[in-house]
């Protein structure tokens, strides 16, 4: 538990003030700046503290005190408050109280001074008797014990972005060169998946014509080989055989013809010569 000390006394203006405030949160505010209590709404202490005080203002206000009686009630009440925060027992808190009132009683009283009349001490010794006295035990509780305390906290998890280190950084221009090598690469691959793709397609029309001629020329084969059933039949089968037989000679004949050729050019190029002579 903190260290506790006495309220610091009020001056006229903060006294006034506070009664000049309609609005019962706004008075609370002004009076707990004034008693240096900025945490009121949320520590019990001093939230007793700005009750306590302001009930002696309010009493004070009520039975028509002057600044300076009203200045003198505050210095008991807070001598009383702050009492229980060394422990006293109730009749060592009632011997204060009267110990203070026996220095502001007099028979005649100034009309504004800080001295109180029987009748007045009467009244005030009432006030405390229904306000501090009756709850002394309370007090004593609250200012001369630890209260309790229940901290929470809350756990946020925040996505950021992850921090490369300093050893990896790049500068500008290296930056924008690897992201231009990236992008050619990446089109680069594009074009060959686009090729991979058309060499496919390719190859299958490819092996789809092949497939459609083997059927062709088998089906042309058996139709060849076919026995036929009429004179008409057998004459067309026979100029068939004929016209693939020629064929297959000219094809032949073709082919030896270009190998000659070919190796003809070839010789010449070796050979570093001219254009074959003419015979």
């Amino acid at each position: 538990m903190g260290v506790i000390g006495p309220l610091p006394e009020l001056t006229q203006e903060q006294i006034a003030k506070f009664y000049e405030t309609q609005d019962p949160d706004g008075a609370a505010s002004v009076l707990a700046e004034a008693l240096q209590l900025p945490d009121y709404a949320s520590d019990a202490r001093s939230a007793i503290r700005l009750d306590y005080t302001t009930y002696a203002l309010q009493y004070a206000r009520d039975v028509g005190f002057g600044p300076l009686r009203t200045a003198a009630l505050l210095g008991v009440a807070n001598n009383l408050l702050y009492a229980t925060t060394s422990g006293c027992s109730y009749a060592e808190a009632e011997a204060t109280f009267k110990s203070a009132m026996l220095g502001l009683t007099s028979p005649k009283p100034g009309a504004d001074s800080g001295q109180l009349s029987p009748d007045q001490v009467a009244g005030v010794a009432r006030f405390f008797a229904r306000t501090f006295f009756r709850h002394f035990r309370l007090y004593a509780r609250v200012f001369s014990s630890e209260q309790e305390l229940t901290e929470g906290g809350a756990a946020l998890l925040v996505e950021t972005a992850r921090v490369q280190p300093f050893d990896a950084a790049q500068s500008e221009e290296e930056w924008q060169a690897e992201a231009e090598q990236a992008r050619l690469a990446a089109e680069a691959a594009a074009r060959e998946e686009e090729e991979a793709r058309a060499a496919a397609a390719a190859a299958a029309e490819r092996e789809e014509a092949e497939r459609a001629a083997a059927e062709a020329e088998a089906a042309r084969r058996a139709e060849l080989e076919r026995k036929p059933a009429t004179l008409e039949e057998a004459v067309a089968q026979m100029v068939a055989v004929r016209v693939e037989a020629e064929k297959a000679a000219l094809a032949d004949e073709y082919a030896a013809r270009e190998e000659v050729l070919a190796r003809r050019i070839s010789d010449l190029e070796v050979g570093g010569g001219g254009a074959p002579k003419k015979k």
